[in-house]
């Protein structure tokens, strides 16, 4: 009996308590009701700029969650909303004691930019994603990639950041030296240097190889201060060097 007793006691209290606190939050529904949504960047991330931007168009689309209860708005359906925005790479949604709903985004880092046939600038992101256009000022220190098919096919984008990406950080061939590169059906990509006044043509695939030897090229050519070349390494094992035409 002692037992029964113990247990009726403690089903009293829990009774009491679940009441008393159903009571408090009737009196104080702030409480259990969205208040406010903060929108946060990512520690990790360095993107403030894009954050900035992306924070001015997410916070009026969240603006209809102030005053729902927080059962009524799933943690799903605010990462959904958040990452339908293209300059969002990744999201986390929190809830926070009483009243706060805290989105935290690392928004996608901008690699190349691509400049389309209307002259406008799309930045491309690691992932090849085409952002939303922005003021060339936002994108000045990216080199700028063309070409019509890239606007529509991700995975020539992909290849255009494989062959950024296997460009050293160091040497005559380096990527401060990329102002752009090009693309076409014929002769696939191109590379435009900086200060040497050089035209490299890249083709389709195998970069590494074909970028060491470049590099050994472009050391040669250095070494007898020879300035001005069309650069062909489209093929398998040779570099071709030729006069460019034209100023």
């Amino acid at each position: 009996m002692s037992i029964f007793r113990g247990l009726g006691w403690t089903f009293t209290v829990l009774m009491t308590l679940f009441a008393g606190a159903s009571v408090y939050l009737a009196l104080n529904p702030h409480w259990i009701k969205i208040e406010t949504v903060e929108l946060d960047l990512a520690p990790a991330s360095k993107e403030a700029l894009l954050y900035q931007r992306i924070r001015t168009t997410l916070l009026p689309q969240y603006q209809h969650l102030a005053g729902r209860f927080f059962w009524e708005v799933p943690l799903s359906s605010v990462y959904d909303l958040t990452l339908k925005d293209k300059r969002v790479h990744k999201v986390n949604v929190y809830r926070e004691f009483p009243s706060k709903l805290r989105v935290e985004i690392e928004p996608q880092t901008p690699v190349l930019a691509y400049l389309s046939g209307d002259n406008r600038i799309y930045p491309i992101a690691a992932d090849a994603t085409l952002l939303p256009a922005q003021l060339l000022s936002d994108v000045s220190d990216l080199p700028i990639v063309r070409g019509d098919e890239l606007k529509d096919e991700q995975t020539l984008r992909a290849s255009a950041l494989d062959l950024f990406d296997q460009i050293p950080s160091d040497g005559l061939l380096k990527k401060k030296t990329v102002s752009e590169i090009l693309y076409t059906r014929k002769d696939g990509f191109k590379l435009y240097l900086n200060g040497l006044a050089s035209e490299i043509k890249m083709g389709d695939s195998d970069f590494g190889p074909k970028i060491s030897r470049i590099e050994r090229v472009l050391a040669y050519l250095d070494s007898q201060n020879i300035k001005g070349r069309v650069i062909d390494a489209r093929f398998s094992k040779k570099v071709v060097v030729r006069v460019r035409k034209g100023p």
